[in-house]
């Protein structure tokens, strides 16, 4: 499958191949192909064309100006994926939930450490540490 291309470390044989995927890391261009990849498939979109121009429209756009990124979820959505983790609504989430969050949004670098014993995450300080993050991740390109 094609996505995995995206997801994965890769087995590079050649060097050609390494200083590819080289380029695609310092240009972040598979952080943004996932994001929109992720954005697509969350939106289910009639025009998948189009609404992947429109993205990328946005992107530029905010990058010219103070407009806002195109987030793939917003808070509502945040707070949603929140109280699916807290069901017993203590308003916590371990750091493994966090963590496993992080990495099904995109969010976690692969190389990044989150402490699994580390102090318990908030809703509010979810909500602001993903959108740090999907800024982060935005403003790259």
């Amino acid at each position: 499958m094609a996505f995995e291309f995206l997801t994965r470390r890769l087995e590079l044989n050649s060097l050609q191949e390494q200083q590819a995927l080289q380029y695609l890391e310092k240009h972040r261009v598979l952080d943004l192909l996932v994001h929109l990849t992720s954005s697509l498939l969350f939106h289910r979109p009639d025009k998948p064309r189009d609404f992947l121009l429109n993205i990328l429209a946005r992107i530029k756009i905010a990058k010219l100006t103070a407009v806002d990124f195109p987030y793939l979820m917003d808070d509502s959505n945040l707070i949603s994926m929140f109280e699916i983790m807290d069901p017993t609504n203590q308003g916590f989430i371990t750091p493994v939930q966090y963590k496993e969050a992080l990495k099904n949004l995109g969010l976690l670098d692969p190389d990044e450490v989150i402490p699994e014993d580390g102090e318990v995450i908030t809703r509010d300080d979810f909500r602001s540490d993903v959108n740090r993050r999907t800024f982060k991740l935005w403003s790259a390109f």
